[in-house]
């Protein structure tokens, strides 16, 4: 193989690289503002306290995992 032809063999491969990276993040963006509700953020040193009635919601967007495995009941508004 020639020097050009390896040269353009390389520069094809960057030029697929750097499309598959930016469509990669265009679904990463697309799906986070799809999401109702943004990421939990990162827990706290110390455990918030225990308050009656209150509950979190499950969180879609990127980012640290819910603390539940099941989502939370979502209110419908009439």
């Amino acid at each position: 193989m020639t020097r050009r032809r390896l040269l353009i063999a390389i520069l094809v491969l960057a030029a697929l690289a750097a499309g598959g990276a930016a469509y990669y993040r265009h679904r990463v963006d697309q799906a986070a503002a799809d999401c109702a509700t943004p990421a939990p953020p990162e827990k706290p040193a110390t455990p918030p306290p225990n308050l009656p009635g209150f509950q979190n919601e499950a969180a879609c967007g990127p980012g640290e995992a819910p603390a539940s495995a099941k989502p939370a009941a979502v209110k419908k508004k009439q």
